[in-house]
């Protein structure tokens, strides 16, 4: 009588997960005022790269540069930013040090849509954080994307960009807020 072999073919083969966006919460929601924990699991692992695609994704979606997990309902202490050509995750990020010079420029958050405001923010940042592959970096960030950390860095901290402007500054640009929503809609419903 001879043997009969099995082969596992499908051994050795990686099968990615179904990618699929987050949902991002308004302003409202709890997670957005607290301090998130520093990441302690180890890395790379399956879980934290999962989710870094899955932030990736929602804010191409959503046309953000940048998007914290804890904007998504989520307590991971990591942020992705960047742009179609370019982007990264930090996890535990952290400022080390600004510049002194101040930027005065419109910024706008994915938890608060349509909505944008003058906010000062240093021009340059030193940040540390560890990348998806458990790599830790220390880069000097400028401009566009020095106010991208600081913004994220925020989030993970409990801290909102409204927290740097006055109210009569937030009365006027949830007006327009409200202005450009209402415009969408109208066009939206012209559309069908």
């Amino acid at each position: 009588m001879s043997e009969v072999l099995t082969i596992n073919t499908e051994s050795g083969i990686v099968q990615d997960e179904k990618v699929e966006p987050l949902t991002v919460f308004d302003d409202k929601h709890p997670f957005l005022n607290i301090e998130l924990p520093e990441y302690t699991e180890q890395l790379p692992n399956k879980r934290m790269s999962h989710l870094i695609k899955r932030l990736k994704m929602t804010m191409k979606l959503y046309g953000g540069i940048g998007l914290s997990a804890n904007q998504c309902g989520l307590k991971d202490r990591v942020f992705v930013m960047g742009t179609d050509q370019f982007q990264i995750a930090c996890i535990n990020p952290k400022v080390l040090e600004v510049s002194e010079e101040i930027i005065k420029d419109m910024e706008g958050c994915l938890s608060f849509p349509a909505m944008f405001m003058k906010v000062e923010r240093p021009k340059s940042v030193l940040a540390e954080f560890t990348d998806e592959n458990g790599q830790r970096h220390q880069e000097t960030f400028y401009g566009l994307t020095a106010r991208c950390f600081l913004h994220e860095t925020d989030h993970m901290n409990g801290v909102k960009y409204t927290k740097y402007v006055g109210p009569v500054t937030i009365k006027m640009a949830k007006q327009k807020q409200l202005k450009k929503i209402k415009n969408v809609k109208r066009r939206l419903k012209n559309a069908v």
